[in-house]
């Protein structure tokens, strides 16, 4: 008969367990609502073990046996609840976690691991990272699994670094607002992956949903990455830091379309819509001082082993960071790779254009490269403006107010810039919908 150990603890006694291992060997364990239990070693709950955790439960590595500070769940045993799991060393999960409304808090000050001997993946409900290691000692590391967070749960990285490995970290709360890190300028907090790893985040608005992805390996780099989902259908993302130059994954540098004159050779951006079609703005991040200036973003063909400019990006800066951003991108190939890059500046505005619904020409679209600043006013003929826009992803449909205006001649003025110059453009646009 399994052993029933019931602990209903108030909060204003709580409870050192001074044995360096708290094993149990098939027990139900109960921590009620206001226990504190404080464990000095690990952990280790075995052969149908059943916790439930509904107090605050602490495990310090405060001891010189095995397993020190370790959570472990194993053979045929489960912990679910509602409390707190503060944990020093690592969760080792082999068996059954129930998250429910808990949260589990990694706090040692070396790196931790979350981790299974049989592939078990742990979907947390709240996750939050802390601790004061530096270095490799900074990492909550995913170790031969991937983790979750549950569908109302939060992830709350402060400033650590969850570094998945292979493996792929996923946030299945749509809310924009569950995932959060330390802003502060080069002390950020971050997630970093290496191939096929990733940082996935589900979506289901037409919001930003931040990808806060760095990397420690080589030169520490955060480079957050921010997308914006053009509907409200259910999504995935996926998102990572490739720290390195692209031509060691196969993505030469010197293979691409005539139009780009350099691109970042430090590191490129793995981005992929895992489910889903919708469009999304993407949102690539870099610093100036340290990683150069950029124009644009290119994106990798693999059909055609070359990287292409994405095209009509708008360059903006946003605190210490700058961003090549490409609005309504359509994910048009299976390929992940990005990268930021300069190209030949380019203007490219037809004079005629026939909004008919063929789908042909439909829109008056001035295709342009690197632009910083864009401003085009179309007037008609008696000077009266019938469009205006600063946005250069932008076209003219040949409407006005709700109305199709009448086919004829029509004048626009351009005023742009870009790093190097200023364009003032103006001319003649022939309207043909007959």
């Amino acid at each position: 008969m399994k052993k029933k150990l019931l602990l209903s603890l108030g909060i204003s006694l709580p409870v050192s367990l001074f044995s360096q291992i708290w094993y149990s060997n098939g027990a139900d364990i109960t921590f009620r609502t206001g226990s504190i239990v404080h464990c000095n070693g690990g952990m280790v709950l075995a052969n149908s073990s059943d916790l439930t955790n509904d107090g605050d439960l602490k495990i310090t590595k405060n001891s010189t046996f095995p397993q020190a500070g370790n959570f472990n769940l194993n053979t045929a045993s489960q912990a679910s609840g509602n409390g707190v799991y503060s944990v020093e060393q690592d969760w080792i999960n082999d068996a059954q976690f129930n998250a429910n409304n808990s949260e589990v808090i990694l706090f040692g000050n070396t790196e931790q691991l979350i981790t299974s001997n049989n592939s078990t993946v742990t979907q947390f409900n709240d996750l939050t990272l802390s601790g004061t290691g530096i270095g490799p000692n900074r990492r909550k590391t995913l170790q031969n699994v991937d983790a979750e967070i549950g569908l109302n749960g939060i992830l709350t990285i402060n400033n650590r670094e969850l570094y998945t490995g292979v493996n792929s970290f996923t946030v299945f709360n749509t809310s924009v607002n569950a995932v959060s890190n330390t802003t502060t300028f080069n002390a950020e907090g971050f997630v970093s992956s290496v191939d096929p790893g990733y940082f996935i985040r589900a979506t289901n608005q037409n919001a930003v949903y931040n990808y806060p992805v760095g990397s420690s390996l080589g030169t520490t780099r955060y480079r957050p990455v921010a997308l914006t989902p053009t509907s409200n259908a259910s999504q995935q993302f996926a998102v990572r830091l490739n720290n390195y130059n692209a031509d060691s994954d196969g993505f030469f540098l010197a293979q691409h379309s005539e139009e780009i004159d350099a691109a970042n050779d430090e590191f490129y951006h793995s981005i992929d819509r895992l489910v889903g079609a919708s469009n999304a703005t993407i949102r690539i991040h870099y610093i100036p001082n340290t990683d150069g200036d950029w124009m644009s973003t290119a994106h990798w063909y693999g059909n055609d082993s070359e990287w292409k400019d994405v095209l009509n990006t708008n360059n903006n800066v946003s605190g210490n960071f700058n961003y090549s951003e490409k609005a309504d991108w359509n994910f048009p190939t299976n390929d992940h790779a990005y990268i930021l890059i300069n190209t030949i500046e380019q203007l490219v505005i037809p004079n005629v254009f026939t909004p008919n619904g063929d789908q042909t020409n439909d829109v008056f679209f001035i295709t342009s490269n690197g632009l910083t600043e864009y401003n085009l006013t179309i007037l008609n003929r008696w000077g009266n403006t019938v469009f205006e826009s600063e946005d250069p992803n932008q076209g003219w449909d040949g409407t006005s107010g709700g109305e199709r205006c009448a086919d004829g001649t029509y004048f626009y003025i351009l005023k742009a810039k870009s790093a190097s110059k200023e364009y003032n453009k103006h001319g003649h646009i022939t309207l043909n919908a007959n």
